[in-house]
């Protein structure tokens, strides 16, 4: 039941930002849905992953929680961004706030790794078993997606005009993400039910270097904000799904 009435909030966000899009009203020409849905949406899956945390049992109300936490950093990060919650510089407390957020979806995956290196497949079907070789994080793909993290961050993300700090601070920032983005490919290619994890954390990833782009380097194109919000909110329901995925 508690999974059902997640998917319905899922499906209602989904369902509010096609009516953004069809209806408009937003900051043309970057956004056709307006702020009001867009935070209505954030507000939606995260009151999914909530219900999600709500109805979990045992290691995986552990996990639940962790993915709760970290949506709900997501919806803060929204609201300091759409300047609903001020702050004295909307795009560093943003990224502190997304940033706090994908640690707790780290940790969740952590567990998740974790919880998949204790179940083996056999002739006799699931076995547990317990060895410390299953429970560290995958380091090559670690390292590939910091490559792809650093990669995307010059691209789009490094600003010549900008601070060090700023720039120390976006780089950091785009290799937490893209770590999350890899930890969950390296999942899915063990397991495909991981896969929607894999995708929400690319999702997430993609969305974030457009918003780079925009910001750090004037990168723009007609509903450009549209295509970040709708990437970054698929991606962060994903996230939130597929950490709520049996291990």
């Amino acid at each position: 039941m508690h999974r059902r009435l997640a998917n319905s909030c899922f499906a209602l966000a989904a369902l509010v930002l096609l009516l953004g899009l069809a209806r408009g009203g937003g900051e043309a020409p970057r956004n056709r849905i307006p702020r009001t849905l867009r935070m209505l949406s954030s507000a939606l899956v995260w009151t999914g992953a909530l219900i999600l945390w709500r109805g979990a049992a045992g290691e995986a109300r552990a996990r639940a929680g962790l993915a709760a936490a970290g949506m709900g950093f997501g919806l803060l990060g929204d609201l300091i961004m759409a300047k609903v919650v001020p702050t004295p510089n909307q795009v560093i407390f943003g990224m502190l706030a997304f940033g706090a957020g994908h640690a707790q979806y780290m940790r969740a995956a952590g567990r998740l790794a974790q919880t998949d290196g204790g179940r083996r497949t056999t002739d006799d079907g699931p076995q547990t078993f317990h060895s410390a070789a299953h429970t560290r994080w995958p380091a090559g793909a670690l390292v590939a997606s910091g490559v792809v993290g650093a990669a995307g961050w010059r691209a789009l993300a490094y600003g010549p005009a900008q601070p060090v700090a700023v720039n120390a601070a976006s780089l950091a920032y785009a290799l937490l993400l893209s770590s999350m983005a890899g930890v969950g490919a390296s999942l899915a290619t063990h397991d495909a039910r991981h896969a929607p994890l894999a995708v929400g954390g690319a999702l997430f990833f993609l969305s974030d270097l457009i918003l780079a782009g925009e910001l750090f380097r004037e990168l723009f194109f007609p509903h450009i904000g549209d295509t970040v919000w709708l990437t970054y909110l698929a991606g962060q329901g994903l996230i939130v799904a597929g950490l709520n995925e049996e291990g």
